[in-house]
C-alpha cells in the first residue's frame, strides 16, 4: 500500500467514525457539508487526525477544507509532529 493510499484510508476511517457514516458513503459523496460536519465533529476529526497521523494541521486551512480529497491533500502537506524544521 502506498503512503498516499494509507493516508487516504486513515482520513476516511476517522471521518467515518466521527460522522457515523460508511467509508463507501464518503467515497460516493465526498463533500463534507453533506454530513453533520459541524464545529464539534470538525474538532473531533481534527484531534483524531493529528493523533493518528502524528501531524500538525493548520487550523485555517483545515477549516477551509470542503471535501475528503482536500482533507487528504492538507494532511499530506502538513508537518509531522517532532520533525525538524
Amino acid at each position: 500500500m502506498t503512503e498516499v493510499a494509507s493516508l487516504t484510508d486513515t482520513v476516511l476511517d476517522v471521518l467515518s467514525d466521527v460522522l457515523g457514516v460508511s467509508v463507501g458513503q464518503l467515497q460516493e459523496h465526498p463533500v463534507l457539508a453533506a454530513y453533520e460536519w459541524d464545529s464539534l465533529s470538525s474538532l473531533e476529526a481534527l484531534a483524531q487526525l493529528e493523533g493518528r497521523l502524528r501531524i500538525v494541521l493548520d487550523l485555517r486551512a483545515y477549516q477551509a477544507v470542503r471535501t475528503v480529497a482536500e482533507l487528504v491533500e492538507l494532511a499530506d502537506r502538513s508537518p509531522r509532529r517532532g520533525a525538524q524544521s
